[in-house]
């Protein structure tokens, strides 16, 4: 409808920068995706939030087609990725996690640089990397148990190596259960399943499932967590 005089009312002037910013300001931490920022319908908008990115007042994370958006004061950073994986990952003792599970670890937002954050653990030495054929693990160094320093001395790689080859050659088999290796050896369960995730890392021991509807509940508690499955068998390369 015209306005007397025959003047068209005039649609008002939207102020994308105040909305976009206002937007951003209350998804916080959560960030937002740039189709709900800048329609693809309204250009001006996509203009105000690349302006916004130069002058450095908004952090785009993501590739493309995945990217969020924060205002710089709310995004997150590779420190709050590392200290998230840091503190779940060590809640599961002697669990082996693939990278995305640690991803999980992680908010959506912080999951940006879970690749970034496993590498620092892994440089720090709080994540252990392990691969088992091609795949590659990662287990906490906290997780693999409460060893105390009477148990770190008292453990023998080389005992160890003994008690398989015993119970190998009694029993005809390659794959021996971990709790009679850790009873043969006398070797603290802790420790010697630290060690057996360390000999797989290096492709020097591997593990089996084995039976779990016959195990008996402490060969369940000597179990390692392989993949999320439950590990009741060990088989070591045999040394020179």
């Amino acid at each position: 409808m015209k306005r007397a005089g025959g003047a068209a009312p005039r649609k008002p002037t939207i102020d994308w920068e105040k909305r976009i910013v206002e937007a951003l300001g209350k998804a916080g931490s959560k960030g937002l995706t740039r189709s709900r920022l800048a329609p693809a319908a309204k250009p001006e908008a996509g203009g105000t939030l690349e302006a916004l990115l130069r002058q450095g007042a908004v952090v785009r994370l993501g590739s493309a087609s995945k990217a969020r958006y924060f205002l710089a004061r709310c995004a997150p950073t590779a420190r709050q990725a590392v200290e998230a994986i840091d503190r779940r990952a060590a809640q599961s003792p002697a669990r082996l996690f693939l990278e995305k599970e640690l991803g999980k670890f992680c908010s959506k937002a912080e999951a940006f640089f879970l690749r970034e954050a496993v590498q620092e653990l892994v440089q720090k030495g709080i994540l252990l990397r392990l691969t088992r054929g091609k795949t590659l693990y990662y287990t906490h160094r906290e997780a693999l148990g409460s060893r105390d320093r009477t148990e770190i001395r008292d453990f023998d790689p080389a005992r160890v190596c003994d008690a398989y080859r015993a119970l190998m050659e009694e029993g005809r088999i390659l794959n021996v259960r971990i709790l009679a290796l850790a009873s043969r050896a006398q070797a603290p369960l802790d420790s010697l399943k630290a060690w057996l995730l360390e000999e797989s890392r290096a492709g020097r021991a591997h593990l089996s499932r084995g039976d779990w509807s016959l195990a008996s509940e402490e060969e369940r508690e000597a179990a390692i967590s392989l993949d999320g499955q439950p590990h009741l068998l060990v088989r070591l390369e045999q040394r020179a």
